[in-house]
C-alpha cells in the first residue's frame, strides 16, 4: 500500500505567502523550531551582523567567534539548546533555552529559581520584523521548552529595559515584570539595565530550592548587581 502524502493546505503553500511568510489567503504561517546544526553557523553570522540585531544582541558576527559560541551548544558540551526558527519560506530567526540552575551566577543575579528556564530569541530577517511574528515565535518557543522538559516550573527572561518590542511580546505571552536590575557580566560589554520577567506554571510560589540569594528588590525598583552572567535575552532583533 502506497503512503499518501498529507495535503498541503493553501495557507502552508509558499506560493501563497509573501517574503515574511505571511499567508496571502488570510491565515498565519506555521512556525517550526528545529535544532541548530553546524551548517547553520554562516546563517547565524549573517543575522548577528544585521543592524537591527546588533542594536541589542552585541555578540561578534565573526565566523570563529560564532563557532566558539554555538558549537559547544550544538554538540551538547554546553547546557544550552540552540534552535533555528523557520517558516515555510525558510529560516527567519534563532532561539535557545537553558535551565537557570545550569547558570547559577547569572540566575542568582536575576532571582531565578532552580526549576526555572530562560530563553533568548531573535528574528534575523529584517523583512520579517514588524509583522507580529515575534509574539508567535515566543509562544512556540515556550511551548517547545515545556514539551522538552516537563520538570520546569516557570520561565525567567531578561530583555534590556529599553527593548520595548521584546518586552511587549513577553507580556503578550503571559510573563510579568518582576524588577528592573543592572546585571554585570565581566565577559561581555556592559549593557543597560535588564527588565526581569517571570511566568510560573502553577499558582504556588517558587520552590525554596532557588539559585537566587536574598530576595530581590520589590517590583518596579532598580538595583545594581555585580557578577558574571550566563546569557541574556535576544532581539526581535534582540528579543
Amino acid at each position: 500500500m502506497l503512503d499518501t502524502p498529507e495535503p498541503v493546505l493553501p495557507s502552508q503553500d509558499p506560493a501563497n505567502q509573501d517574503s515574511t511568510g505571511q499567508d496571502l489567503l488570510g491565515g498565519a504561517p506555521p512556525i517550526r523550531l528545529r535544532p541548530m546544526t553546524a551548517d547553520d553557523l554562516p546563517l547565524m553570522c549573517r543575522w548577528l551582523a544585521a543592524a537591527h540585531v546588533q542594536r541589542w544582541w552585541r555578540d561578534s558576527a565573526e565566523p570563529a567567534a560564532v563557532a566558539a559560541e554555538y558549537l559547544p551548544c550544538i554538540d551538547g558540551t554546553e547546557p544550552s539548546h540552540p534552535l533555528i526558527v523557520e517558516l515555510p519560506t525558510g529560516p527567519i530567526g534563532f532561539g535557545q533555552w537553558y535551565r537557570w540552575a545550569d547558570y547559577p551566577d547569572y540566575g542568582r543575579q536575576i532571582g531565578a529559581a532552580a526549576d526555572e528556564a530562560g530563553f533568548d530569541y531573535l528574528i534575523g530577517e529584517p523583512a520579517c520584523c514588524g509583522h507580529g511574528l515575534g509574539t508567535r515565535l515566543i509562544a512556540a518557543l515556550m511551548r517547545h521548552i515545556r514539551e522538552q522538559d516537563r520538570t520546569l516550573g516557570g520561565f525567567v527572561v531578561d530583555p534590556e529595559e529599553t527593548n520595548t518590542a521584546s518586552r511587549r511580546v513577553l507580556e503578550k505571552n503571559g510573563l510579568s515584570l518582576v524588577m528592573i536590575t543592572q546585571v554585570v557580566d565581566p565577559d561581555s560589554p556592559l549593557t543597560g539595565p535588564s527588565a526581569i520577567y517571570r511566568c510560573r506554571f502553577a499558582e504556588e510560589p517558587a520552590s525554596e530550592a532557588s539559585v537566587s540569594a536574598p530576595a530581590g528588590p520589590a517590583e518596579g525598583s532598580v538595583s545594581a548587581v555585580a557578577g558574571p552572567a550566563g546569557g541574556s535575552v535576544g532581539d526581535l532583533g534582540r528579543a
